[in-house]
């Protein structure tokens, strides 16, 4: 089976490894084509080494142009931004982008979404009086924004709210107001962008037991004539967390009923046959 992946980060943001160690172990599993996405600089005000300033994002695209070059006998190279709905610099020189939300504002005030099950029960207690539902509308009311904001080429971890909640231990997936928050969201995206993220980053790296989105939602997806691409948010090159579970992930869609996935290639998305 072909394999690509555009959904991965280096020591340019929160990765282990150099740009080129990360292509050169893309090169070793046999991928076509590879992509680094690194994250966007927000206008949230906290203290991140790893977000990029307008020199910073420049010297990243060009060393990437760079070994593009070097490698273009080898594997086809791209470079991107995951950017999110808070983003505070121009992406207009990003091969492709990756649109996610990583944050809610309740009352104004930045709390992450995905930095720990103890931050996210904090938040949920502080700023939504231990409605989890409310939560969810909040994140989700953001997530509907991602496409239109963010002009994305595909949806970065759709229900990255859902991280830390393996067998429902936080809050029921099946919940109407879940749902109805989740669905309002994917229609609203749809309108501008066909492509979703199937995601497996935090089942290598915390054990999560499913990939982003869950496969009711990919029902769902396909459903309302939604496409997929393989990503695994890899954050090293070490060990399998390039491409994790890719292989799972096809037979997984193959069941959902989908009968193609997306790759990126010079000309745009292309279909790869399940």
């Amino acid at each position: 089976m072909e394999y690509s992946n555009f959904h991965n980060h280096t020591s340019h943001c929160d990765g282990a490894n150099t740009c080129e160690e990360m292509i050169l172990s893309a090169i070793e599993k046999g991928y076509r084509a590879f992509g680094i996405s690194e994250h966007s600089h927000t206008i949230v005000p906290i203290d991140e080494g790893n977000l990029f300033t307008v020199e910073s994002q420049n010297a990243f695209f060009d060393e990437m142009r760079a070994l593009q070059a070097k490698y273009a006998d080898r594997i086809d190279v791209f470079y991107g931004i995951e950017r999110d709905v808070l983003c505070g610099l121009p992406t207009d020189d990003a091969e492709y982008i990756i649109g996610s939300v990583h944050f809610v504002q309740p009352n104004g005030e930045f709390r992450f979404v995905d930095y720990g099950e103890d931050k996210q029960r904090e938040t949920v207690a502080e700023c939504y009086n231990g409605d989890w539902y409310a939560f969810a509308e909040d994140y989700y009311a953001s997530v509907a924004q991602v496409a239109n904001i963010t002009k994305c080429n595909f949806v970065g971890h759709f229900d990255l709210i859902t991280k830390y909640n393996d067998g429902n231990r936080l809050f029921d997936t099946a919940h109407p107001r879940y749902r109805a928050a989740a669905l309002a969201a994917m229609d609203e995206i749809l309108k501008t962008c066909r492509v979703f993220e199937v995601n497996t980053g935090a089942m290598f790296k915390s054990g999560r037991a499913e990939q982003y989105p869950q496969a009711w939602l990919l029902s769902e997806l396909l459903a309302r004539g939604g496409d997929v691409i393989l990503s695994s948010d890899s954050h090293s090159a070490e060990g399998d967390w390039i491409g994790y579970k890719f292989a799972e992930m096809d037979d997984l869609l193959r069941t959902v009923g989908f009968t193609h996935r997306k790759t990126l290639t010079r000309n745009g998305f292309a279909d790869v046959e399940l």
